[in-house]
């Protein structure tokens, strides 16, 4: 009974957990501290963790340094709301999503809510022709590069989650440049509502 018992939890743990595995071959080796979690599921609500627009507790964002891409001048100038997406070209949930957010990129525009999304890749250095198809592609915001693979795990622990969470990661940051929303864990199309709530303030 015992047994039983470990193996569904071990199961559950697994269902649970962010991207953290090539589609078709082993982690890259710089990501082997990115390991799975799944604190993230037993937390109500869309994000993970939530900062006030001021006050004790605020938190401004820090962007990290960036890798050059080509026909990418550094990230883009937020228009209202600034959606951070960490994703790589070999995470299948991070692919997944695209999709999700194009969808609500033209919801939100619709619903006439500024917002800025961009799609920073964590992938290695190895990847640019893989990032330069993916620009080709129709996305809902621009791609950028994060200098190093290295430098991922402390800026996740800038914005308050832990080093070692798997991607996708998703960060909202509103016009004032303040972080509002870290979202670990990939997204769904029924969490619109709950996104369209925290960039309309209400």
């Amino acid at each position: 009974m015992r047994f039983d018992s470990l193996t569904l939890l071990a199961a559950l743990a697994l269902a649970l957990a962010g991207c953290d595995d090539k589609p078709t071959g082993p982690l890259p080796a710089r990501f082997a501290s990115v390991k799975k979690s799944v604190t993230s599921a037993s937390q109500p609500g869309f994000c993970d963790q939530s900062y006030p627009a001021r006050g004790e507790g605020a938190h401004r964002f820090v962007p990290p340094a960036l890798r050059p891409l080509a026909g990418v001048e550094g990230a883009p100038r937020a228009k209202g709301w600034r959606w951070l997406n960490l994703w790589a070209t070999w995470c299948s949930p991070c692919v997944e999503e695209m999709g999700v957010l194009n969808r609500w990129n033209e919801a939100l525009a619709r619903d006439g809510v500024a917002v800025t999304f961009e799609l920073m890749s964590v992938d290695e250095a190895d990847a640019q022709p893989a990032l330069e198809q993916w620009q080709r592609k129709a996305l809902a915001g621009s791609i950028t590069w994060l200098r190093s693979p290295d430098a991922l795990p402390a800026f996740l622990e800038g914005l308050g989650v832990d080093r070692g969470v798997a991607i996708p990661i998703h960060v909202v940051v509103d016009p004032a440049g303040m972080v509002r929303c870290v979202r670990v864990g990939a997204i769904h199309d029924q969490d619109y509502g709950a996104v369209k709530a925290l960039l309309s303030g209400t």
